[in-house]
């Protein structure tokens, strides 16, 4: 249970987290885990992620491998790093997938992305849809309440960086899955006039 958000505004996007770890009903704050972060910093793109603890641990690891080919400079090349993400989840590191549901076309990631770097604010949900997005985006268990809260704000407020914040904030009030500390990050757009 978490809450991540992304945001683009003028010429700069900010990526955020929340730091709080929950098992079953135990909440984990940062004041006791050391490791708590949510955000991965590759080359020069931070990612947030959702899903379970050890999904961290493993994107981690995966994006230290030298073997792992990856860009985030776009929609198309994010899809292809995703599915690349997928099948070394499920062959090196014991993904379990979805089962025999025959429903679903295609197997879940177990984990959903948001990006952020100098080409945009971007999302990939589990199914490995890749989506751009122009003002703001929130995957998580708050992310309700984060999206109404950086809608309420986002036509008045210039800096990225306080309505992702707000977004947090109130993911944190009102997801008891969410909580403070928060970790912000703030990256400069190449081509701030496509916002």
């Amino acid at each position: 249970m978490t809450t991540i958000v992304v945001v683009r505004k003028g010429d700069a996007a900010v990526i955020g987290a929340d730091t709080l770890g929950t098992y079953g009903d135990q909440r984990e704050s940062a004041e006791f885990v050391r490791n708590a972060s949510k955000l991965i910093l590759v080359d020069q793109t931070w990612l947030a992620v959702t899903g379970h603890a050890a999904m961290d641990m493993a994107l981690r690891n995966i994006f230290q491998e030298t073997s792992c080919r990856r860009s985030f400079k776009g929609v198309n090349d994010i899809y292809k790093t995703s599915l690349q993400l997928h099948s070394i989840l499920k062959d090196h590191y014991f993904l379990r997938l979805d089962g025999d549901d025959s429903e679903e076309a295609f197997e879940s990631m177990q984990v959903s992305l948001l990006i952020a770097n100098a080409h945009g604010i971007f999302g990939v949900c589990s199914k490995r849809t890749v989506l751009e997005y122009t003002k703001f985006y929130a995957f998580g268990s708050g992310e309700q309440y984060a999206l109404g809260a950086m809608q309420a704000v986002y036509d008045r407020e210039t800096d990225p960086e306080r309505i992702a914040r707000a977004g947090l904030e109130a993911a944190a009030t009102f997801d008891v899955g969410s909580g403070a500390p928060f970790e912000l990050r703030r990256i400069a757009l190449k081509d701030a006039s496509a916002a």
